[in-house]
């Protein structure tokens, strides 16, 4: 029986923890330097009035997306509501990972394959949550199946005029854009914790 996974993301939930993270990297033993799934973060306002926003990013599963177009081997596809990759017809080639306009996806430096969030579908198949659902403290995660469970505030985080995101997020700061840059992976240096104490 087909399903469509879809992601929900509460941004206002979300502690900034990066639990999620790290039972991804955990789950699918993703190389050093490389992420599945990145917590960006902002900081707004002006002392004392400030406030720290976060927001989970990982591959949107975007419908028409633009990393299924770039592929010219055919690797990528999308079933169950999740954008997949064939490893066995990727070759490496990076036009995907320069075409996702948030960075989510990259190539493993040891197998020369392209990998990015599939839901953790496998976790799914057998009745479990995605590892990223099921560790955060917050609930700021959620996968559903029907589109009746979609809070009338949740849309789709762009950052480019072509994207059609799949997962939806309440309460992203469209501010955050000024940290991801179109082709760029998901990057450690993102965390920026060097200026954490100016």
């Amino acid at each position: 029986m087909k399903k469509n996974y879809k992601m929900i993301i509460d941004a206002q939930k979300c502690v900034g923890c990066h639990a999620c993270e790290v039972a991804c990297k955990q789950e699918f033993k993703a190389p050093l330097g490389f992420f599945r799934t990145m917590t960006l973060y902002l900081d707004e306002g002006t002392f004392p009035n400030v406030k720290r926003e976060f927001l989970p990013l990982m591959c949107r599963q975007c419908d028409d997306a633009l990393c299924q177009k770039a592929c010219t081997k055919g690797a990528i596809t999308k079933e169950n509501g999740i954008v997949k990759i064939d490893s066995s017809k990727c070759d490496g080639c990076q036009d995907c990972v320069s075409a996702c306009s948030i960075g989510a996806v990259y190539i493993n430096p040891y197998t020369n394959i392209a990998e990015k969030c599939n839901l953790c579908e496998h976790r799914l198949e057998i009745g479990l949550k995605a590892a990223c659902e099921a560790t955060c403290v917050a609930n700021a995660i959620s996968i559903i199946t029907d589109e009746k469970n979609i809070p009338s505030n949740a849309t789709g985080f762009k950052n480019h005029k072509l994207d059609k995101p799949s997962t939806l997020h309440i309460g992203a700061n469209e501010k955050m854009k000024k940290k991801i840059k179109h082709g760029q992976i998901f990057s450690a240096t993102n965390y920026e914790i060097y200026t954490w104490a100016e």
